[in-house]
């Protein structure tokens, strides 16, 4: 079922067994629903309309962003029949509230529990309206017996690593946490069943490991409105992963569950919203941040504070000039060379490469990045390579005699190399 009509009201909430809030159907329905139907529209104005055929499991329904699955049967008020499912064998599958099928089934379906059928009648307004679709005529009321068979909470991860099930929704649906957003969030924490932690916070995001947050529930932040309370399942590579987490009583590779209510955000400072002159303080505050981080060793925050230096005044030369012009420069060549030691100490040597390489097309003869290059080109298996960076680290500083014992030990490697590949070839000959 295609998207068409006003689904904003969407309800995932509606208890069954209360008494019909409503019994007048909406102007423009061509159809009398049965006495046992009720109402599901939020706003009681009858548009949706629910006859129960057979009770489902206990008292869950879906929550907004939840992947549902159903079969149905759709007809006109006069039993012409329009689509069903069951011809395709496979259930049909939408995300709710997610405005992928008509209005009416967003609502009428969130009103369900697992293994219910349900007879849905659905106002023009949130069907396919004037335009109609295919069999269905214009301003045609719909009917829909619909088998909720199941559902899965809302994917917020290409890895399924970490899934939310809203409880309570927030405000302005479209602004949530950014990096660098100063957030406050209350929060619980359940490890098979059991709660582990339950508190306040207040923090960075980005730098929530600052103060013990796991990865899972920044990366779930940044979906989150204010005020809203959700409920995550979290896998352990979003977790404490295969060391799990001794003190809180956590298990190695322990699925989480999380009750999270963001209480309050300031979303962080970003670059299109500001000017050459306000980039360049914001740049200046990451770089000093991350050199705090650099010194308490915390190299991942610390890289991640100067890539935003380098985020932040990349794109800047054609407006800035004269001496704010060239500390730019100075401050995107020292953030990369930064990020080049940063994933030294992490032993990410690709990335300490790619970064000494961007410091050196600022500054083609800076030593340091001449020297972090060989040091990642060392990590890399590459001595030949790393022989180069060094020996251009001497022409450079002809007094620098790390890089001149750097040289020494990839002329060491070269020829262990060198002896490693004779003596298979060696060996290949022998086995001819």
């Amino acid at each position: 079922m295609e998207g068409e009509g006003d689904s904003s009201s969407t309800s995932n909430n509606v208890n069954m067994t209360e008494e019909p809030r409503n019994t007048k159907v909406a102007d423009g329905m061509d159809y009398k629903p049965a006495p046992g139907a009720y109402d599901v529209t939020p706003s009681w104005d009858g548009r949706v309309w629910k006859e129960v055929l057979k009770e489902g499991q206990g008292f869950e329904c879906p929550a907004e962003g939840s992947r549902v699955h159903v079969h149905y049967i759709g007809t006109l008020p006069d039993g012409t029949e329009f689509d069903r499912s069951d011809r395709n064998r496979a259930p049909f599958s939408f995300t709710l509230g997610k405005k992928e099928v008509i209005g009416g089934w967003d609502i009428g379906v969130g009103s369900m529990k697992k293994g219910e059928v349900a007879k849905l009648i659905i106002h023009p307004d949130l069907g396919y309206g004037e335009r109609g679709s295919g069999k269905i005529p214009s301003n045609a009321t719909l009917i829909f017996e619909v088998e909720l068979i199941n559902w899965t909470y809302e994917t917020l991860t290409d890895d399924g690593g970490v899934t939310r099930k809203v409880l309570k929704a927030g405000q302005l649906k479209y602004h949530h946490p950014n990096d660098g957003a100063e957030c406050k969030i209350y929060l619980e924490g359940y490890c098979d069943g059991k709660k582990f932690e339950e508190r306040v916070v207040e923090f960075i995001h980005g730098e929530g490991s600052e103060v013990n947050l796991i990865k899972g529930i920044e990366v779930a932040l940044e979906k989150f409105s204010e005020f809203e309370k959700s409920e995550l399942i979290i896998q352990p590579n979003y977790a404490y992963g295969e060391e799990g987490n001794s003190e809180l009583g956590i298990p190695p590779n322990a699925e989480l569950k999380y009750i999270v209510e963001l209480l309050k955000f300031t979303k962080g400072k970003e670059a299109w919203s500001l000017d050459g002159i306000q980039k360049m303080e914001c740049a200046r505050d990451f770089k000093a941040k991350g050199t705090k981080f650099f010194q308490d060793k915390k190299y991942k925050l610390a890289h991640r504070n100067y890539k935003k230096v380098v985020d932040f005044l990349k794109m800047e030369a054609p407006v800035l000039e004269g001496d704010i012009e060239e500390e730019r420069k100075w401050l995107l060549a020292t953030s990369h060379l930064n990020q080049a030691q940063c994933c030294l100490e992490l032993e990410d040597f690709l990335g300490a490469k790619h970064a000494a390489e961007e410091a050196l097309e600022i500054q083609p003869k800076n030593v340091k990045g001449w020297f972090r290059k060989g040091m990642a080109n060392m990590g890399l298996k590459e001595p030949v390579a790393a022989k180069i960076d060094f020996t251009k680290v001497v022409e450079l500083d002809p007094t620098n005699k790390l890089a001149q014992h750097k040289i020494q030990v990839c002329n060491k490697m070269i020829k262990e190399h060198s002896q490693k590949e004779k003596n298979l070839y060696a060996k290949m000959i022998g086995a001819i």
